[in-house]
């Protein structure tokens, strides 16, 4: 659906407008990511932890700038240059970029494996038996992403529960629905990851053989195939996402799969333009 609006409103004057509000809401989304990241941080994280573990925690932070640093290369070869391409020493500088942002993206599938894997293994059960025994332990509550810091202020307002469980690798306790949602959203993250993952690749194939004047045929094809199952995929996400409250996850699946379906047209105009000097039509 959004493709084919895409289509109608290709040629129309609003075009270029409609792409660069879509790329100032997916800004403001990494904004939000930012303020996110950093929020969990005082949840997650000691004094006592490593460079590297501030970098786990802004993972999503990170994962958006590669993504949007590749969206807008992508942008620029299928709509900017399409047929003349780079020059030799700009398409050395583009493939560096895009090795670190492909890296970027592969490091936050890492992060998600190790994470789905912690919180799959043997969960401890909390030798509390009420939450206030954990008061001001830098401990918190987590059910559904939503984390609360275990203090006298606020352990009352917490559920009273005959069991808690320790969230693998965090100072997070929950219930045993929590701790079931947690590890839902957990296999959610990684999926989606892999989905996206696959999605750039697929379009960095696509975009390789079209410079080589494949516009049709198999390989093509399944390509189409492909991302369509792997943006239907991502979409089912984001409303699984969206029923447990996170709409703004799926408010980001839905940016993200529109400013990839500006890059589809992009490419149908490519090919376009492909085959009609192969039969001698003048471009328009």
């Amino acid at each position: 659906m959004s493709r084919a609006l895409i289509i109608t409103l290709y040629e129309g004057p609003a075009f270029l407008w409609i792409k660069v509000t879509l790329y100032a809401l997916l800004l403001a989304n990494f904004g939000y990511y930012l303020a996110e990241d950093w929020s969990r941080t005082s949840f997650l994280l000691t004094d006592a932890a490593s460079f590297y573990d501030w970098v786990r925690k802004f993972n999503t932070s990170l994962d958006e700038v590669a993504w949007f640093t590749l969206l807008l290369i992508f942008e620029i070869e299928t709509y900017v240059l399409d047929e003349s391409g780079w020059s030799l020493n700009a398409a050395r500088v583009v493939f560096l970029i895009k090795l670190i942002t492909f890296c970027l993206i592969g490091h936050t599938l890492y992060v998600n494996f190790t994470a789905l894997m912690e919180i799959l293994g043997p969960a401890s059960s909390s030798a509390a038996y009420d939450l206030c025994d954990l008061n001001d332990t830098g401990r918190s509550w987590l059910f559904n992403l939503d984390y609360t810091l275990i203090t006298s202020e606020t352990c009352d307002d917490l559920p009273q529960l005959p069991q808690y469980w320790e969230i693998p690798g965090e100072p997070v306790i929950t219930s045993s629905a929590g701790l079931d949602l947690a590890k839902r959203l957990a296999w959610c993250d990684f999926i989606e990851t892999a989905a996206w993952l696959s999605v750039g690749a697929s379009m960095e194939v696509a975009i390789r053989i079209t410079e080589r004047g494949v516009t049709s045929g198999h390989a093509v094809t399944a390509l189409n195939w492909l991302k369509f199952g792997l943006y239907a995929l991502i979409l089912a996400l984001g409303i699984y996402w969206a029923y447990y409250g996170h709409w703004v996850y799926l408010w980001d699946e839905l940016l993200w799969i529109f400013g990839f379906a500006f890059l589809e047209v992009n490419l149908d105009g490519w090919r376009d333009e492909i085959d009609n000097e192969e039969i001698g039509v003048p471009a328009e």
